[in-house]
């Protein structure tokens, strides 16, 4: 295995010693140094390449054979770097770059080595160009997760994301990236946060998920639609990545507000249908009582026909139980009305505060349920206050009717009654 941080180790103690080709380097000291030895043994243990030549006071040796503890007046050696695309070190950007097609389909090596900056991508600070390089790698990837179609093929020339349009309402549309790395992108600042929170295996953790990663489709059509060119467009969007999460930003904020607004308008509508509900029992609950009053009105007219003040005392006396109980059932009925009227007033206080931030039609849907609500309840506040009333109507003209027919026969038995009263109260007078 490649152990990039000891071959950069090693250069740097040999004090990074110019590439004489592509990929090789001579190194040649005339005075002991057991840096060079310790440079010399790490160079071997890296795997990152191989000695061409290796001569110690003119003596060429096996590399393997050669320690920290050596002794020698020159030292002389030749080092390949190793080109067969598993060894992550390179002489300048321009040679990453040209690796770039196995990179855009995975992430970039974690630890590389820059020769002409001396960069080593594992050290920090890090050099913003490295930043870029990962974050670019990383949003390829996350991008082929988001994309409905991306090419399988690793000996493709060309890595295509296909996004397709989801609302056939605007019309079926598709475009194409072609993602790909150059070292122009390098100079551009990438955030991979949004990218890396839509992807499925955060499908747990945000049941939103698909929705949202729709609205990014979506905007990424809307945003790359006036673009051309698979490359053109994957560069544009690099370039303006910060415009294109704020065009994201609003969209995804649209659609969450309109989902609020509707979600207010089920609640409204929740809560009217409640308390209409609730009105409609109260009205029901006394539609069959109220009978009673037309049923006492047609009693009264045997009060008229009764032969006996007994039997028109008892008639008047069932006629006021009846009103009396009437009464107390809508009683019963207005305190009933006075819950619903509060429960009213809770559920519309909520929404009657953040009307504010609703749209005109969801405020002028509100203040409508709110009036009609309120006309319900006037009406049945005043039709409870006029049936109390004439519940008691029968007792009432029961009880005059019966007093004008059996007027005489009543102070007859009031002047009897008020003697007995005397008499009692004299025995316990004199008692």
């Amino acid at each position: 295995m490649v152990d990039v941080s000891k071959f950069a180790e090693a250069y740097r103690l040999l004090g990074r010693p110019a590439l004489v080709r592509a990929n090789a380097f001579d190194f040649r000291a005339s005075a002991f140094n057991p840096e060079i030895n310790s440079a010399a043994e790490k160079l071997v243990t890296s795997n990152a390449g191989r000695f061409d030549e290796f001569l110690i006071d003119g003596v060429d040796v096996n590399p393997s054979d050669f320690n920290a503890c050596s002794a020698w007046s020159t030292i002389e050696f030749s080092f390949v770097l190793d080109t067969s695309g598993t060894v992550p070190i390179f002489k300048n950007f321009d040679q990453l770059m040209a690796r770039s097609k196995s990179f855009v389909r995975t992430e970039v090596p974690t630890s590389f080595y820059i020769i002409d900056e001396n960069i080593l991508s594992s050290e920090e600070p890090l050099d913003h160009r490295i930043k870029t390089l990962h974050a670019l790698c990383r949003l390829i990837v996350y991008l082929a997760d988001l994309a409905h179609f991306h090419d399988e093929k690793e000996s493709s020339d060309e890595y295509k994301l296909v996004f397709v349009a989801e609302d056939l309402a605007k019309g079926e549309r598709a475009i194409t990236l072609y993602p790909y790395l150059d070292r122009k992108l390098l100079d551009f600042e990438i955030s991979t946060e949004l990218v890396d929170s839509l992807q499925m295996s955060n499908l747990e953790e945000s049941p939103q998920l698909f929705k949202e990663r729709s609205i990014f489709r979506a905007t990424l059509i809307e945003y790359l639609a006036g673009q051309f060119g698979g490359k053109e467009r994957f560069k544009f969007l690099i370039s303006t990545w910060s415009q294109f999460l704020i065009l994201y930003g609003n969209n995804l904020s649209t659609y969450l507000s309109g989902f609020s607004f509707h979600k207010a308008k089920q609640e409204v509508a929740n809560a009217q249908l409640t308390v209409a509900d609730q009105m409609s029992k109260v009205v029901s609950d006394i539609s069959g009582k109220v009978l009673s009053i037309p049923i006492s009105l047609a009693v009264v007219i045997a009060i008229s026909k009764a032969e006996s003040v007994l039997e028109s005392s008892i008639l008047v006396l069932g006629i006021l139980i009846t009103s009396a109980l009437l009464a107390e059932t809508l009683a019963a009925q207005k305190l009933q009305y006075e819950r619903i009227k509060h429960s009213r007033m809770i559920m519309f206080t909520s929404h009657q505060q953040k009307a504010h931030q609703y749209p005109e039609d969801l405020r002028s849907y509100i203040k409508d349920s709110i009036s009609a609500l309120t006309a319900n309840e006037k009406k049945l506040r005043s039709s409870l206050l006029v049936l109390r009333i004439l519940a008691w109507a029968p007792a009432i003209v029961a009880a005059t009717l019966h007093s004008c027919i059996f007027q005489k026969d009543l102070l007859e038995g009031f002047d009897k009654l008020a003697f007995f009263v005397r008499a009692i109260l004299a025995v316990f007078t004199c008692c």
